[in-house]
């Protein structure tokens, strides 16, 4: 049986770095404080960059398969992560494929939302 290929430590797109192991993310070296919901966001969408992650797939990953609250918290939490990276970096990595998911794209989209 073949396994998952294994992710980095540290996860890099330009001058944005998410630490796995130290739970920090810096944009040009400034530390950018994220809640725990945010950072997971970021990791999971990092770790997958160039793929569209279904929205579906970011609820039962942060949230759990029997998450009965409102889909929409992931939205939330997106608006919330962009907000945050936007205030050290103005090239947006986040974008919303809409009605599927999100993607990170390695190489920013400026057209992005």
């Amino acid at each position: 049986m073949s396994q998952a290929p294994e992710v980095p430590d540290r996860l890099r797109a330009g001058e944005l770095v998410l630490d796995r192991a130290a739970h920090r993310v810096t944009v040009g070296g400034h530390g950018v404080v994220l809640a725990l919901q945010e950072f997971r966001l970021l990791e999971l969408l990092m770790a997958n960059a160039d793929h569209v992650v279904p929205s579906t797939t970011i609820l039962d990953e942060l949230w759990g398969a029997q998450f009965t609250g409102d889909p929409g918290t992931v939205a939330v939490h997106m608006l919330r992560l962009r907000k945050k990276l936007d205030r050290w970096h103005g090239a947006n990595h986040l974008r919303t494929v809409r009605g599927i998911g999100y993607v990170f794209d390695t190489v920013p989209d400026p057209d992005a939302d």
